[in-house]
């Protein structure tokens, strides 16, 4: 899987942020036990590793919040320091 897997497919584009968000804490929570992570190598791997495994599960969710059916995809307009 790559980002280009996920951009063609409306259900992946959906749970994407969810994904990322799950792949980033669990990367942080084990920060600890393996330092080597500090420089973020890897992570893009790791991240694909989390998608494929909860992406069923996060689009089931999706759904049952949105009477069964996939919400529209809304542009954010979100500010974030970087």
């Amino acid at each position: 899987m790559n980002i280009q897997d996920i951009a063609k497919s409306k259900e992946k584009k959906v749970v994407f942020h969810m994904v990322l968000e799950e792949a980033c804490r669990q990367w942080c929570d084990g920060i600890e036990d393996a330092p080597e992570r500090k420089d973020g190598e890897g992570f893009a791997d790791f991240f694909y590793e989390i998608f494929e495994d909860k992406e069923k599960e996060y689009v089931q969710q999706v759904k049952e919040m949105n009477g069964g059916r996939l919400p529209l995809l809304q542009p954010k307009d979100k500010e974030h320091e970087r």
